[in-house]
């Protein structure tokens, strides 16, 4: 798919895309970060849409393996769900505000290529996690696993939406926390409380 050198250039530029938002970040700059010419910048890429596109294509990719591998790792899917939340706490706070309105308005590709994501791979990693979670009994088993875990995805792409939550003064990783503690708490058992306590005390 790609080289490992471009691989390292991706991850790069996400790094940049995520602390200085994309519709800022010309080509040039792109450029003189990694070190290259325009050039051979155009050599790899066709456009800066093609750029967001790769760079969203690879963080993709590389999510798709962390999620797994975390799923595996986890003792019990209440562990997996915590694991989650701290792993992603520091990516929130790295990520500028608007960046998922700019994939919106100015990158509709990209936007696919994250929309695709969310509704396939992301669904079916929590719909495994909710019944699982039901399976050890650290979830109620009397809700929809289907509609929980779709309006559980929605609400996770809603703390972005600067209507509702303009930065500042709200912070994306207390957003993130709170919206997934709530969800944690819509679905636990008794059983699943006891054990949440227990974890975080």
């Amino acid at each position: 798919m790609f080289t490992e050198q471009q691989e390292k250039w991706l991850r790069r530029i996400a790094e940049l895309f995520m602390r200085l938002g994309i519709k800022s970040l010309t080509m040039d700059d792109v450029a003189r970060e990694l070190g290259i010419s325009k050039k051979t910048l155009y050599q790899f890429v066709e456009s800066k849409d093609d750029l967001v596109n790769k760079v969203i294509e690879l963080h993709l990719a590389e999510e798709c393996g962390r999620s797994e591998q975390l799923a595996q790792r986890a003792q019990d899917a209440l562990d997996e769900m915590l694991i989650v939340i701290r792993e992603n706490i520091s990516d929130v706070q790295r990520m500028k505000a608007n960046i998922v309105f700019e994939l919106q308005k100015y990158h509709r590709d990209a936007w696919e290529q994250l929309q695709k994501y969310q509704r396939g791979f992301l669904y079916k990693i929590v719909r495994d996690n909710l019944e699982r979670g039901i399976r050890e009994g650290f979830y109620r088993d009397d809700f929809d696993v289907d509609i929980t875990a779709k309006l559980h995805l929605a609400q996770s792409f809603a703390i972005f939406d600067e209507t509702w939550f303009p930065k500042p003064p709200y912070a994306g990783e207390t957003l993130f926390r709170e919206a997934m503690m709530l969800y944690l708490q819509s679905i636990l058992s008794d059983k699943g409380r006891q054990a949440l306590k227990a974890k975080i005390s």
